[in-house]
């Protein structure tokens, strides 16, 4: 029994390490094929194909990396970061080869898909950077181009809009203006789609058309002289019912754009708009779920609310008991509206006063959620800081032992120990001498005076280090006096409170600025601007200047 055991083993260790016929469930593209509504079954898949050899390890994790970078959930988000991070420090992306550049490029291209659904712009713009440098480095520019539409994008949400949108400008000219290929069309496609979301939230619906527009053209064009254009996109499937497939899509989207814009414009265009809703709900994406929630904004400014309520209610349906979000939110406000505009006056107060308390309890778990992040932030970097410590530790314990040999061998030795050691005592002294008390009403004054007469708070990329350096402090004197003279608050809080305070004011004192000038001179981008605002004073900003 133990030899044929034994035997049995030693099959199962050989077949682990050989790999399987293409037809096996086990591999990457089975794993790929379902991770987007399986994602648990995605990662079993993956596992079983590095078991017996269909990937090898760092494929395996490049797999799980794609799977958690693609689930609404944070930690899943954070998993993903994490895995990225060791990745990159692995020899198949560190050397200078064809084929560890694109390890590299996919795995940075995951980071920021990652940080862009954690809306951590800081991140999402500096991976999208590294991700256009290295396309450029290796000459793939349509790729750095792409990558450059993301910056635009990504500048826009940290305040930065207008530049934002000259980047955005710059690549789509740049992508018009050279030969046509199939990857240079596809990354126009994307890059003008990215300019149409920021239009869309600046409420710009008339200058949304022409982009549009632009992307129709083009993919007529391209349905009309494919051999003109070079294919050479290793993102889009080769010539034939695929690529179909591919310009249907893309040329359904821009309607449902066109059409959104033309009803939500001022003036609307109902004939122009209602032109392009036939074009969409005639198209398969129009029919799809996706399609009927994007054009959904549409039929309301048109005032086809039997419309909106069909696609309100199958939302529900699909949400079930999952209903503390944003969108249904949305979908209540709407539905308030509806019964409104239907004479449904105690529906619509009711739907009205479910909205509020929604509301409410979505900001109270945005604060909850704001803290916990915050402290877990600070166990990071006191992790990172214990790390340093140990490995200051190590090597002082390493150059400790080198002393004690050379002590053995030069008897010159104890002069340079004790030396060394009388150098750092010093220093250590020296740094207790300068320590400030952080009840020190008169240190905190002077920070406190300098960052508002130079409007060091209007910096949106103003840092807690850049206060630590500017008045030579430690971390902990600076939040101890935060908790002593500033009622507690995080570095954050304290300077959103200067920033509203400031807001406040320019409300009150310059009516000719918008919102979005506002929250640029005051360090806030315009999203964030609106929901600290209304979370501070209960109210938006709009709802605030209409009340003065």
């Amino acid at each position: 029994m133990r030899i044929l055991l034994a035997c049995i083993w030693a099959l199962l260790t050989a077949l682990a390490h050989v790999p399987q016929p293409s037809d096996t469930v086990y591999t990457a593209r089975a794993a790929m094929l379902v991770y987007g509504s399986d994602p648990e079954r995605a990662l079993t898949i993956i596992d079983s194909a590095l078991i017996v050899g269909n990937v090898d390890a760092f494929e395996a994790d490049y797999l799980r990396a794609k799977v958690y970078a693609h689930s609404p959930a944070d930690h899943r988000l954070d998993e993903a970061i994490t895995l990225c991070k060791d990745l990159l420090q692995r020899d198949s992306t560190r050397a200078t080869t064809v084929s560890t550049v694109d390890n590299r490029s996919n795995v940075l291209q995951l980071m920021m898909d990652a940080y862009r659904k954690k809306r951590d712009y800081e991140q999402w713009l500096i991976y999208a950077t590294q991700l256009a440098d290295l396309n450029r480095q290796w000459g793939h520019e349509t790729e750095a181009l792409r990558m450059e539409a993301e910056i635009g994008n990504v500048m826009t949400y940290l305040g930065r809009h207008d530049e934002g949108l000259a980047k955005l400008d710059q690549v789509i000219k740049a992508l018009d203006a050279g030969a046509h290929s199939v990857d240079r069309l596809d990354a126009g496609i994307v890059a003008r789609k990215r300019k149409i979301t920021v239009l869309d939230e600046d409420g710009n619906f008339e200058a949304i058309i022409p982009e549009a527009a632009a992307i129709v053209s083009k993919l007529e064009e391209y349905e009309k002289h494919p051999s003109a254009y070079a294919e050479d996109s290793f993102r889009l499937p080769p010539i034939g019912e695929d690529r179909k497939r591919y310009c249907k899509f893309y040329k359904a989207q821009a309607w449902g754009f066109l059409a959104r814009s033309y009803a939500r414009k001022t003036p609307p265009d109902i004939q122009e708009s209602r032109k392009y809703l036939a074009l969409f709900e005639q198209s398969d994406y129009g029919r799809s779920y996706g399609g009927r929630v994007m054009i959904a904004s549409a039929w309301k400014a048109l005032g086809e609310w039997d419309k909106l309520l069909s696609i309100y209610d199958e939302m529900e349906a699909r949400m079930g008991a999952d209903t503390l979000n944003e969108n249904y939110t949305i979908i209540l406000k709407d539905r308030a509206d509806a019964a409104t505009a239907q004479g449904k006056t105690a529906e619509a107060l009711d739907y009205m006063n479910r909205y509020a308390a929604l509301q409410k309890e979505l900001n109270r778990r945005l604060q909850e959620s704001e803290a916990q992040e915050l402290a877990a932030k600070y166990h990071a970097q006191e992790q990172d800081r214990k790390i340093r410590d140990a490995q200051k530790a190590s090597a002082r314990k390493d150059a400790i032992i080198i002393a004690v040999v050379v002590l053995l061998l030069v008897a010159a030795a104890f002069s340079i120990y004790f030396a060394r050691q009388r150098k750092r005592n010093d220093k250590d002294n020296q740094q207790k001498a300068s320590a400030v008390p952080a009840a020190n009403p008169e240190l905190f004054g002077l920070i406190d005076g300098i960052i508002r007469s130079e409007r060091l708070y209007a910096d949106a990329f103003l840092q807690r280090q850049d206060i630590l350096d500017r008045f030579d402090i430690s971390r902990r004197t600076l939040s101890d006096l935060l908790a002593v003279h500033a009622e507690g608050q995080s570095f954050t809080a304290y300077i959103n409170a200067m920033r509203l305070e400031d807001a406040v004011r320019l409300l009150r004192e310059a009516p000719e600025m918008s919102l979005t000038e506002i929250a640029e001179n005051v360090g806030f981008t315009p999203s964030t601007f609106r929901d600290q605002f209304k979370r501070q004073f209960g109210m938006t900003p709009t709802e605030y200047r209409q009340k003065l």
